[in-house]
């Protein structure tokens, strides 16, 4: 078999519906403890970098998945809220048909317009719930909630089942995707037609790392078939310079991400004949910097510190990581035992000795 044999033939959502362990979870076990095995839910806003992924891994997606706006001011707030409560109210699909009881009383069907000039009564209703625009006459409140909210009102419409994107934003991505495609130092990562070389994006695994299952999503695999070589490589975006990453390495945990994928890989390899002396070398992050959209740089973790995010380690600071290892066993602990603990906190019965060392590091 090939390495691309191995690849998930899984959507993205049945990807992630799988109730595996993958780099997210273990980072957010780290962070936040245990108890988000158990359905605690995580807020994060990667709208971006999921944005800039795509364009580079997957445009023919896009469209998809995401929708460009075209309100490039937001209303104002009272605006908004009369518009959201009329969108309460069409819970059907642009250019179908809507049955409800709306949040203003009425049940109704109807056909869906994605023009805000085609509800006056609903504005009227959702003016006087709100209690807002009192003084108006009925033609000052149309006029003012259609002139500033008409953009955001059909943004909100044209892009249900899409994540809405600001026109600013998806500027700001698709320059950044263009960079990352032609600078000279990650356009590698987009040369297709290269002999001996294959490039797989968005790499879906499910496999076994240290006795234990898990899954994760790589964003590029370069395979040098010439040389028996497995590049894994993953792109992140951040508002942080490149200089700082290596704080955002730990912050972020991405060393478990790193150590994860590049023993899942060898994992891969090592259960296929075929591919048995393919060697994965050492774990590379692609990062750009939404301060300088232009400058992209490659961090390669080395071989000692793949083994310390393996086995867990603690920074100059003092401060302790865990590794690969440990937070697996913390993740099946908890899933096998229905507990919000891991192991050391159910024997120490939910005790922590806050020691003179443990806070100080000396």
């Amino acid at each position: 078999m090939a390495i691309q044999d191995h690849n998930l033939k899984l959507t993205e959502q049945q990807y992630r519906d799988l109730d595996i362990p993958s780099y997210s979870m273990l980072a957010s076990i780290d962070k936040q403890g245990v108890d988000v095995v158990h359905g605690v839910k995580q807020s994060f806003n990667l709208k971006f970098g999921s944005l800039v992924d795509m364009m580079c891994f997957e445009p023919n997606r896009v469209d998809d998945v995401f929708y460009q706006g075209s309100a490039v001011k937001p209303p104002t707030n009272n605006v908004k809220q009369i518009c959201d409560l009329i969108l309460q109210d069409l819970d059907g699909k642009v250019g179908g048909t809507s049955t409800s009881v709306s949040p203003l009383g009425r049940r109704k069907v109807r056909k869906i317009s994605g023009n805000l000039g085609d509800y006056p009564q609903e504005i009227k209703d959702s003016a006087g719930k709100l209690q807002v625009y009192k003084a108006y006459s009925e033609e000052k409140l149309l006029k003012t909630v259609c002139s500033a909210g008409d953009a955001y009102f059909k943004d909100r419409i044209t892009s249900r089942g899409k994540n809405l994107i600001k026109p600013e934003m998806w500027k700001h991505a698709a320059h950044t995707a263009a960079t990352l495609i032609t600078h000279k130092y990650t356009a590698k990562y987009f040369a297709l037609n290269v002999p001996g070389i294959e490039i797989i994006y968005q790499y879906k695994f499910d496999t076994v790392v240290n006795g234990h299952r898990v899954k994760g999503m790589l964003d590029c695999l370069v395979i040098n078939h010439n040389a028996g070589l497995v590049f894994p490589v993953d792109l992140k975006t951040g508002e942080s310079a490149c200089k700082d990453f290596p704080m955002l390495f730990t912050a972020h945990r991405y060393y478990v991400q790193g150590a994860l994928y590049r023993e899942a890989l060898r994992s891969i390899i090592a259960n296929d004949f075929d591919i048995l002396n393919y060697i994965v070398k050492p774990f590379e992050f692609v990062y750009i910097s939404k301060l300088n959209p232009n400058r992209p740089m490659k961090f390669i973790v080395d071989e000692d510190m793949h083994k310390a995010s393996l086995n867990g380690f603690t920074d100059r600071f003092g401060y302790e990581y865990k590794g690969v290892y440990s937070l697996l066993e913390d993740y099946y602990y908890s899933k096998q035992n229905d507990v919000i603990y891991n192991e050391e906190e159910m024997n120490n019965n939910g005790i922590v000795n806050m020691d003179f060392k443990s806070i100080t590091g000396v």
